[in-house]
């Protein structure tokens, strides 16, 4: 993956190298574009530490078979053939997971572009409720809204990833857009019915202290 200095010019330009593949999207730069993408949960408070602890182990998955399984649609093909789809620990399960993840930025990335007056914790739980919320349980969702006392406010987050308002609005939109068509692209290979995922069974949720960036709020 290229360096960039900027957060968001660095997803924007990993999202298009997936987006570019069309139907058969490498699970390697998958993995890379989604280990890039939880790198803006560095930067959301203590109380989403837990999901880039959570969503780490899915992408590992994802990568420890990607010298095999080389396209997202053979990790999905294999996993559905061996009945295993649904299974908690399936590269299935785990890259279902990741696409809640992806949605869950970009929501809350137009949720911020959209409404210039909207603080950061407004806009995380818009997109937590529209992305990952529906797998929760009850306590992990009431930690989550607990947690929100603990975001930074919008102009550290922005400062923090390196962004000012004028920059991310030159990045967003595409990143927007290109996040959108990949995930509808992913929901194809799990038939036209789609696969019914099981909620998590997670209740406990490990805390770190923020980002130093972000407790600077």
């Amino acid at each position: 993956m290229a360096s960039h200095s900027r957060y968001l010019e660095g997803l924007a330009a990993s999202l298009r190298i997936v987006h570019g593949q069309g139907d058969a999207i490498a699970s390697a730069d998958f993995a890379s574009l989604c280990e890039h993408i939880l790198g803006a949960f560095d930067h959301l408070g203590a109380i989403m530490y837990f999901a880039k602890l959570e969503m780490g182990g899915k992408v590992d998955s994802i990568k420890r078979v990607s010298g095999q399984l080389t396209t997202l649609r053979e990790v999905v093909e294999a996993d559905i053939s061996a009945n295993r789809a649904t299974l908690k620990g399936s590269c299935a399960r785990n890259l279902h997971r990741l696409m809640l993840v992806i949605t869950f930025v970009r929501l809350m990335l137009s949720n911020l572009m959209e409404n210039p007056g909207m603080q950061l914790k407004d806009a995380l739980w818009n997109a937590y409720q529209g992305s990952l919320s529906p797998i929760h349980t009850y306590m992990v969702r009431t930690a989550v809204w607990a947690g929100l006392v603990t975001m930074p406010t919008r102009e550290t987050f922005m400062r923090s990833i390196g962004e000012t308002e004028e920059s991310a609005r030159a990045h967003v939109p595409e990143v927007i857009t290109t996040a959108a068509d990949v995930v509808t692209r992913l929901e194809v290979l799990y038939g036209t019915g789609g696969i019914k995922m099981p909620a998590s069974d997670t209740v406990f949720i490990p805390t770190a202290p923020p980002d130093t960036a972000a407790a600077g709020q």
